[in-house]
């Protein structure tokens, strides 16, 4: 299962952390209804939530099923309230601390702040007690400690995927995702949409995923597609390109974290796309690519600049990519701030960008439409 934690604006949090008037209330409920569309799809949606807030009937009613909700003080949790909750599906959890037979938890959720082998221990003292108790852990610094967690046991891990955590050693894009360079290219010099018809004939799983996908509801087409030279002309050019460049990222190996580190890409391309939509950029989907291609490294194993080689990028985007300067710099700064979870570090690069109203709402649909893609791509 992947999913995300909701967290509310450090600033936000911090002003509301003793309240629990109307204002406080209101940011609950809404933190509840961003949790609602992810389980709707099968995600996990983690939010803290304290036993007070809980016990008003508006936020216990909200709370959507499948929402992990961490408590403040569980046993002042009414029974009444803790068995509404579960029979709707919600979890209940606690932050780590001292493992106790009461009051009964359905997950724990694990800090990396002590180190990895203090979290992994902590997962064990409480699995000595609780033998089936989900466990999460959130503030892992890079993917490497994320994938570790996840292969000595935890159930859901949260951090900052887009960071390795150490030195890619040298290797060579596979052939896969080679071919895919190719048609990209092809398209970034304007040659004949019959070549690169003819190039993804060539390559039987290409053929198939184009298909698949010309012919979804997401086209939405009155006639189904048959072949790849009519797929290729009913998408255009431009469609093309940005679902060769998602078919790039499926390119990579198999690893614990590649569904989350495909969601995210797709998620900053979204966003990104979405800003340049909204200040009126030309070719928003340039930027689309940026997003995407900024998550190339830890998706195909290779140092970015080996996966950005065979492409024909231009020089602004590769120098954003590459180097973190020029024009675009700061769109990248953007998402991985958004990213980390630094709505403080956000803030003045929204502002600069003249999308700081904007940028909640743009955040959450973009993950929300990565998401749906990627369930939907499970369910074909």
């Amino acid at each position: 299962m992947s999913g995300f934690e909701i967290l509310l604006p450090p600033a936000a949090e911090r002003r509301l952390a003793s309240r629990a008037d109307a204002a406080a209330v209101a940011h609950q409920l809404a933190l509840l209804a961003s949790a609602a569309p992810l389980a709707a799809v099968g995600r996990a949606a983690m939010l803290r939530v304290t036993a007070a807030m809980l016990g008003r009937p508006a936020v216990l009613e909200a709370a959507p099923a499948g929402a992990l909700l961490v408590v403040d003080d569980l046993k002042s949790l009414p029974p009444t309230a803790a068995q509404a909750l579960r029979a709707k599906g919600v979890l209940l959890g606690v932050l780590d601390g001292p493992p106790a037979r009461e009051p009964v938890v359905d997950f724990v959720l694990l800090d990396a702040g002590g180190g990895i082998d203090t979290l992994l221990l902590s997962a064990q003292r409480w699995h000595e007690l609780w033998p089936r108790l989900t466990t999460a852990a959130t503030g892992l610094s890079h993917l490497g400690d994320v994938e570790r967690v996840l292969r000595s046991g935890i159930h859901l891990a949260g951090g900052q995927i887009g960071r390795l955590g150490g030195t890619l050693p040298p290797r060579e894009l596979g052939s896969a995702a080679h071919r895919i360079c190719d048609l990209l290219n092809h398209l970034a010099l304007d040659r004949d949409t019959a070549l690169i018809a003819d190039a993804v004939r060539g390559d039987v799983a290409l053929a198939y995923r184009l298909l698949r996908y010309v012919n979804s509801p997401a086209i939405g087409l009155a006639r189904s597609v048959e072949t790849v030279d009519q797929a290729v002309f009913v998408l255009g050019r431009a469609e093309l390109y940005r679902w060769l460049s998602v078919q790039l990222m499926a390119a990579a190996e198999a690893r614990l974290a590649s569904r989350a580190l495909q969601e995210a890409a797709l998620a900053r391309g979204r966003l990104l796309e979405s800003v340049a939509q909204v200040r009126g950029d030309a070719e928003p989907g340039a930027f689309f690519t940026l997003g995407l291609l900024s998550m190339i490294e830890p998706l195909l194993q290779v140092p970015m600049a080996v996966a950005l080689e065979p492409l024909r990028l231009g020089e602004t985007a590769r120098d954003a990519l590459l180097n973190g300067r020029g024009p675009w710099a700061d769109r990248l700064a953007l998402a991985e701030a958004i990213d980390a979870g630094g709505a403080e570090a956000a803030e003045p690069l929204a502002h600069a960008l003249a999308v700081d109203a904007l940028l909640p709402d743009l955040a959450e649909r973009a993950w929300q439409w990565a998401a749906q893609v990627s369930a939907s791509a499970d369910a074909r």
